[in-house]
């Protein structure tokens, strides 16, 4: 007498079960990487909401320029009496004091969405090209007090240094970091960080 069987074997259902395993790992992965280009994305957006507003106040102070370029650098949060929150109400400032008090704030927008920021003048606007001599054609870039500096905006997160730097790697609060760009602007490899031009 024939017996016909009928159902789903046990190794049949390991190997569907497998195979909905590796599926499941496949978009795993998938969606992490997606989670990661989201936060990268994040982050980037507020670098730059971050920097277009130290531009903006930069701007609206062309003469205390010196004095925010100074302030955001400076390693401490505060220079002599001005904080972020000087210059409000009825306090009266002058625009040395208001450019460092927006410097400040800047300073510490960006601290609280996780990022570092610093000001440098961009690569090869300090200098001009110039010939040897009148006769030669030849030409030699010399730093020159007139030629027109423009100030530019880094700002970086994660393992990266908000600097220009021949090496790609710096030491800031005794770790090590990638520096953001090659002294000439062009970006390290793996560098999170933005550079914009801004005066």
């Amino acid at each position: 007498m024939k017996i016909n069987q009928q159902g789903v074997g046990l190794i049949e259902v390991l190997v569907a079960l497998m195979l909905l395993a590796i599926a499941i790992l496949g978009f795993t992965a998938m969606q992490m990487s997606a989670v990661k280009a989201t936060d990268e994305s994040v982050m980037r957006t507020r670098a730059l909401t971050v920097i277009r507003g130290g531009s903006e106040m930069m701007r609206a102070n062309p003469i205390g320029i010196p004095n925010f370029k100074a302030a955001l650098n400076a390693s401490s949060t505060s220079i002599s009496s001005i904080t972020k929150d000087s210059c409000l109400g009825s306090t009266t400032c002058s625009m040395a004091e208001l450019a460092t008090r927006d410097a400040l704030a800047v300073k510490y927008y960006a601290a609280q969405n996780d990022l570092r920021i610093a000001m440098y003048a961009c690569p090869g606007t300090d200098t001009v090209t110039a010939a040897t001599s009148a006769t030669s054609t030849t030409a030699a870039t010399v730093a020159t007090a007139g030629a027109q500096e423009r100030q530019c905006f880094v700002t970086s997160w994660g393992n990266t240094a908000p600097v220009f730097s021949a090496s790609p790697t710096v030491t800031m609060s005794s770790s090590a970091y990638t520096s953001c760009a090659k002294v000439n602007g062009t970006y390290n490899v793996g560098s999170q960080c933005f550079i914009m031009e801004s005066y």
